[in-house]
């Protein structure tokens, strides 16, 4: 059996949703997927594949993101595993602009960094305004605000926009899935 290991940083749920999503696809495919753990001896040993993702916030990724890429890039350099990475970002909810998403927020920053992918996708956000929502009101505010003077949304109401398309993170996790 194939073993994948998910690691992402979240700000608000979403990248942790799209994380989920794409492991219940690759359990369907019988391949054993290990969600955000961090072994100090033997991090990334042992897996046929490792995926990272990571949430864009002001064009940049989380804190946690940038301190595992910084912390195993020896490994993630000399791999005996398939590598991919994903992002969730406003940018990429529209598809017309997913390409822009993925250029600036994952080929500058890995070819900054140093590594390589064998795999990558840029997945559109979720924006939470509900009363219940990890962002926070000065979040909700800020992101409300650009959207309406940014993206042209004339309201922007109290609900949950999901605006991440589900068959190209089932097709994101296929690919990966193929590759191993």
């Amino acid at each position: 059996m194939k073993k994948v290991l998910i690691i992402y940083g979240t700000r608000f749920g979403t990248t942790q949703n799209t994380s989920e999503k794409i492991r219940v696809f690759l359990e369907t495919k019988e391949i054993e997927v290990s969600i955000n753990i961090e072994d100090k001896e033997s991090f990334l040993s042992g897996f046929d594949g490792v995926l990272i993702g990571t949430g864009i916030k002001m064009s940049m990724w989380t804190k946690k993101i940038k301190k595992v890429i910084k912390k195993y890039k020896k490994e993630l350099s000399n791999r005996n595993f398939k590598f991919g990475f994903f992002i969730n970002c406003g940018t990429a909810s529209e598809k017309k602009r997913i390409n822009e998403a993925k250029e600036k927020y994952i080929d500058k920053k890995m070819q900054k960094v140093g590594l390589t992918y064998d795999i990558a996708d840029a997945f559109g956000a979720i924006y939470d305004f509900t009363e219940t929502s990890l962002m926070g009101n000065i979040n909700k505010k800020l992101i409300k605000s650009g959207l309406i003077n940014d993206e042209g949304w004339e309201k922007v109401e109290d609900i949950l926009y999901d605006l991440r398309d589900m068959d190209q993170i089932q097709k994101f996790a296929e690919d990966f899935a193929a590759l191993l």
